[in-house]
């Protein structure tokens, strides 16, 4: 027989034995900073939720894309493409161009929008979800970077923010087997502090490696004057002009220490030859010359 003192204290054990274990689950699972270690080959992968998907302008892009069925005959280092998902178009033409060398690896590096988290250059173990699949992270990468204090964890900040989560789908679907070391970088991030990111993304680059820049240029102008600004915006591309790069406001470009990291790895690989594939805004692809557009560049490195 339990005794009566027994009985009285069995809810309080139970109460007790409950708190530890719902303790136990909710550090297990904070988000921010996860350890590496804590992903093993027999655990099921947490996956980020497809959040930044437009079905009408994706399929359109694959249509136009197959059509036009334009390749690269060369080997593709770097690019920069839109992160708005309104040119669904320029997306498929640049993720369909790294199919024929079969890129393994894509490092994508988009402005943190919203200067969320505690470090200028966020990143995520996560998987990715999208409509055809998950989009897995190359962990090797992602914990060489954080041993070396190069970024950290924030499973938080990442899905919400477009600027890489976006491109998720482009690349399952064009490049299902591909993984992705993806980074969001602060606007504040100063260009020494670019110089050092720049150097461990050069580390890892081979041939099976392709780092992408995320990055919307002109906003909120009109489109003669979203087209005046990118002729600036081009020049400074071209002649790698980092002083300059980093005066830009965001009549020119979203994201100057993206850009900017992306340039200086392109330098260190030597591969500093540029195709310009697209430049226009969504002004001029609604045809209304009046209303405040976003400006796109699609540009290959090589």
């Amino acid at each position: 027989m339990i005794s009566k003192k027994l009985l009285l204290l069995l809810p309080i054990i139970l109460l007790a034995l409950a708190w530890v274990l719902i303790s136990r689950n909710n550090l297990s699972s904070d988000p921010v900073n996860k350890s590496l270690d804590s992903f093993n080959s027999t655990s099921s992968r947490p996956a980020h939720p497809n959040l930044f998907f437009d079905e009408k302008t994706f399929n359109e892009g694959v249509t136009q894309t197959a059509k036009a069925n334009k390749l690269s005959s060369y080997h593709i280092s770097g690019g920069i493409i839109p992160h708005h998902l309104f040119p669904g178009f320029i997306l498929t033409d640049f993720f369909n161009r790294l199919t024929t060398q079969d890129a393994k690896i894509i490092i994508l590096i988009g402005p943190n929008h919203y200067e969320k988290g505690n470090f200028k250059v966020l990143t995520s173990l996560y998987a990715w979800d999208t409509p055809f699949g998950k989009v897995e992270p190359e962990e090797s990468i992602i914990n060489k970077f954080i041993k070396s204090d190069a970024v950290k964890v924030d499973e938080e900040v990442l899905p919400n923010d477009h600027a890489v989560a976006g491109m998720m789908p482009f690349i399952k679907y064009y490049l299902p087997n591909t993984k992705v070391v993806p980074l969001l970088i602060s606007g504040h991030t100063t260009q020494k502090e670019v110089e050092v990111l720049a150097r461990n993304l050069k580390n890892v680059m081979n041939k099976d490696t392709v780092l992408v820049a995320p990055v919307d240029f002109s906003h909120y102008l009109t489109n003669a004057q979203a087209k005046e600004k990118d002729k600036i915006s081009l020049e400074v591309l071209k002649n790698f002009d980092y002083r300059q790069l980093f005066t830009l406001s965001n009549d020119y470009v979203d994201s100057p220490p993206a850009i900017a990291t992306l340039l200086m790895v392109m330098q260190m690989l030597e591969t500093t030859k540029m195709d310009l594939l697209f430049n226009t805004n969504s002004g001029e692809l609604q045809k209304d010359d009046y209303i405040e557009t976003t400006s796109y560049f699609s540009i290959l490195f090589h």
